[in-house]
């Protein structure tokens, strides 16, 4: 297979693993709580708590994104905000109505604002350079190696706490279909006219340094997450033992 469809399905595999833990994540984090202390006022407030940097950062990420694309943009505001239904909304900023070019953009700010963030405190705080090179072998090693670093469990915090609001939300993503669209059709075009441009291999390896940066973000926020939700689900287990009540997960 060639090496850049290796960065690639790389890639892939690692946003699917980190999506699905941290969905899992979100859920136990809170069924956790509740057990500890059964009021579901206490779940939203310290889920709020335990991800507040990363919150923090995922607003401010769409605020800089509407105002230098000159969208007007509201104050943010921060804090557990019950939506329709069970769903908690931790954070928010009102954005003014734009093309769907633009909202696509504003949507997509906490995703590459959160990975960039993810990289700079994989490098400061453990010393890790991403790489388009994938060796899996070498990684079970150089992580073992990270929590021996100093103040190991603040850099990996943050890490998790970003890592975990980083996501685009369901509004976050509202004008992605039209946005996707008009990326497709633009390509097309360009493709019947002048067919694949010269120097595309130097895009080509541009594109797979890329995606190899995307790629060790995704790792280690799955890395991370993965460990997390083990000690969670013991704690939970342990909890429920302890105090004989269970949580129920619905679907």
């Amino acid at each position: 297979m060639p090496p850049y469809w290796t960065i690639v399905l790389w890639t892939a595999a690692a946003a699917v693993a980190m999506w699905l833990l941290q969905e899992q994540l979100h859920r136990h984090i809170q069924g956790l709580v509740l057990l500890l202390t059964g009021d579901e006022r206490a779940v939203a407030a310290v889920h709020f708590l335990l991800l507040l940097p990363g919150i923090v950062v995922h607003e401010l990420s769409h605020w800089l994104a509407a105002r230098l694309l000159g969208v007007r943009c509201g104050p943010i505001s921060l804090g557990p905000q019950r939506k329709r239904g069970q769903q908690v909304r931790f954070g928010s900023v009102q954005i003014g109505r734009t093309d769907a070019v633009r909202e696509s953009l504003i949507g997509l700010a906490p995703l590459v604002v959160g990975t960039g963030l993810v990289l700079v405190l994989a490098r400061w705080g453990f010393g890790l350079l991403p790489t388009a090179e994938l060796r899996p072998a070498l990684w079970p090693a150089r992580l073992l190696r990270c929590l021996q670093a100093r103040d190991a469990w603040l850099w990996v915090y943050l890490i998790f706490a970003v890592a975990n609001a980083m996501l685009p939300s369901a509004s976050d993503r509202r004008a992605w279909r039209t946005f996707g669209l008009y990326l497709a059709l633009v390509l097309a075009v360009t493709y019947a006219l002048i067919g694949i441009p010269q120097g595309s291999e130097t895009w080509l390896a541009w594109g797979a340094r890329l995606l190899g940066y995307l790629a060790a973000a995704f790792s280690l926020t799955a890395a991370i997450d993965l460990a997390a939700l083990l000690f969670i689900l013991l704690m939970e287990r342990l909890v429920g033992l302890l105090t004989g009540r269970r949580v129920e997960y619905r679907a």
